[in-house]
């Protein structure tokens, strides 16, 4: 047995590792499986040898494909689609909101339900459903319940939470695995900084009225500058509510009206010391964050992830929708061809080891170099530091040091 050159080894706060990229599983090493592990990057071992010197982590590996050779493209797992530009709100520094937003028709169902069977014949398992306002679109239910026909396994719904009514809830029911509701504050006396007025309750309410509906939901807060320290409270509101939680971090240019808000150094590494104490990762934009090890070397953009505008334009990402990254159109063209040229623009090269600030990291292989999007409104460019680096390279220099302490 020899690792597939998609294996890496790096180390975590004085502890050696091991990781996947094409699956992303971790493993901490002892001396003698960093041992083994060294020679099975440097030659072959035979089963039997690597099952005496360590039965468990050599049942590991193998169970992990850590000998199996690298996919030649990483398959499509995710995508946005977002089905109106629509929206009853005019929240500061909306992603999705341009020229388009409130002055265009909402696209035909028919072409909806032909880009949600081109996502899931191409792969997609996690399908967000976004806007806009998702709960303008009255057919709504009909492309939820194509996706979960088509095979997606994780189909979940955005919404600002002020227009779900309890008839739409009930349609959406069979189909909907999760709403997630976004909340600018976790009381009614908070200020309501990014959407300027504050609906606290009307949107605890919304979550209830979902729940009532037997769907799960999800709080979304949008974490920034002024409430970084307040991860707990979200936290605790999750739980009052019955909801889980996800967030999204603030990523706009220090050219945004939003720039303000952007968090210093210090409190991106008091929101690190926040998300190890709740249990969290600070990995993603937008996404659920398990608290656990993901090796990778790239957020995924363009290649695992694809994001469908609401007239069928494709971009890398959620935070990418910007015309140089237009892909194509997936009402108009096949997705294999989208995904072909996402390639050609060199998405598929975008790797943690070429860029700058992250080469020489030892964390490189967990953050995977954080978000693009983050870097490029940082710096200007897609290979440069995520301007939230602060934020991971403190969340696993802690984590690294309490694991090395319960380990030692």
């Amino acid at each position: 047995m020899r690792f597939g050159s998609n294996v890496v080894a790096f180390d975590l706060c004085g502890i050696p590792a091991v990781g996947n990229l094409d699956n992303g599983a971790v493993a901490g090493l002892t001396p003698e499986g960093a041992q083994l592990c060294q020679r099975l990057f440097e030659e072959d071992v035979a089963e039997e040898e690597a099952r005496r010197i360590d039965p468990t982590l050599a049942q590991w590996l193998i169970d992990s494909e850590f000998f199996a050779e690298p996919r030649e493209t990483a398959p499509l797992t995710l995508a946005y689609l977002h089905v109106t530009q629509r929206c009853n709100l005019s929240c500061a520094g909306c992603y999705s909101e341009d020229d388009a937003r409130n002055n265009c028709e909402d696209a035909p169902t028919d072409a909806m339900l032909r880009a949600i069977d081109e996502l899931a014949e191409g792969g997609v398992n996690v399908l967000t459903i976004s806007g806009g306002e998702t709960f303008l679109r009255p057919d709504l239910p009909q492309l939820l319940q194509r996706a979960k026909e088509a095979g997606i396994g994780t189909v979940t719904v955005i919404t600002n939470g002020t227009c779900t009514s309890d008839e739409a809830l009930a349609a959406l029911a069979p189909w909907a695995d999760a709403i997630a509701v976004s909340f600018d504050g976790w009381s009614a006396q908070c200020p309501a900084h990014i959407r300027g007025e504050q609906r606290f309750h009307l949107l605890c309410d919304t979550v209830h009225r979902i729940q009532a509906a037997g769907i799960s939901a999800h709080i979304t807060p949008t974490i920034h500058g002024k409430n970084a320290g307040d991860m707990a409270r979200y936290v605790q509101l999750a739980r009052e509510l019955g909801a889980t939680m996800n967030y999204s971090l603030l990523s706009c240019e220090s050219s945004d009206a939003l720039a303000p808000l952007l968090p210093s150094d210090e409190a991106l590494r008091s929101l690190a010391q926040s998300l190890l104490a709740q249990g969290s990762m600070p990995k993603s934009s937008g996404g659920p964050v398990p608290f656990s090890l993901f090796a990778a070397t790239s957020c995924g953009a363009g290649v695992k992830e694809l994001s469908v505008a609401a007239d069928g334009a494709v971009y890398p990402c959620h935070m990418l929708m910007r015309p140089q990254f237009h892909l194509g159109n997936l009402f108009e063209e096949p997705l294999e061809a989208i995904r072909h040229r996402a390639l050609e623009m060199g998405f598929g090269q975008l790797t943690v080891d070429e860029f700058d600030g992250c080469r020489d990291c030892g964390h490189r292989y967990l953050c995977g170099g954080g978000c693009r999007a983050r870097a490029l409104f940082a710096h200007g460019s897609l290979q440069q530091l995520d301007g939230y680096c602060q934020l991971m390279r403190t969340y696993y220099d802690q984590l690294g040091a309490s694991l090395k302490q319960q380990f030692a």
